[in-house]
């Protein structure tokens, strides 16, 4: 069964993450959430009846318990959508290192605002220097996303037109990635 994702909200109807339908589903099952609109053609069976699949739910949370999103090495490639901070270059889950913007050796930290995807000719090339002193510049300005962000950026390949209508309707685009551009 292929997932279809979810829109979930807080209590002021902010969103805060995407869970897949199932989930959803079984949140709504468990009156742990209301559900405020459902797919059109999407159900999930039992042996005894269908049930329509949640698009959009609202739990009873307040958003700032679903704001933390660390910075592991794969976030920070979802954030950057794998793509090398100092050439642009579409990297490989494989070819793809975190590059230190401030190295380690000069008191970076493993923060977000100073984590890049890079691929790793230009790591090489920026070795355990600045970008300045190493003749690279930032194509993009590293941020901490929101744990809603990093959600979208993960289930980006995965959205279909049903779930963009509810997602312009219910999260604005403050609330979107910078980087993020409709599918």
């Amino acid at each position: 069964m292929i997932l279809k994702p979810t829109l979930a909200l807080d209590k002021t109807y902010m969103p805060i993450t995407i869970f897949s339908h199932k989930k959803a589903f079984l949140l709504s099952y468990l009156e742990r959430c209301e559900v405020l609109e459902y797919y059109t053609n999407v159900v999930l069976t039992s042996p005894r009846k269908e049930f329509p699949a949640p698009l959009v739910i609202r739990i009873p949370v307040l958003v700032r318990h679903w704001n933390s999103a660390s910075p592991t090495r794969r976030a920070v490639f979802i954030r950057d959508n794998f793509i090398c901070a100092y050439c642009g270059k579409l990297v490989k889950d494989h070819n793809a290192t975190v590059d230190h913007v401030v190295p380690k050796s000069k008191g970076g930290k493993w923060e977000w605002e100073n984590l890049v995807t890079c691929c790793s000719s230009c790591n090489q090339k920026k070795g355990g220097k600045t970008p300045e002193e190493a003749g690279l510049k930032l194509l993009y300005k590293p941020y901490k996303p929101t744990g809603f962000q990093m959600a979208v950026s993960r289930w980006k390949t995965r959205m279909n037109d049903e779930f963009l209508k509810a997602l312009e309707i219910y999260a604005p685009s403050t609330f979107l990635p910078s980087n993020w551009v409709l599918p």
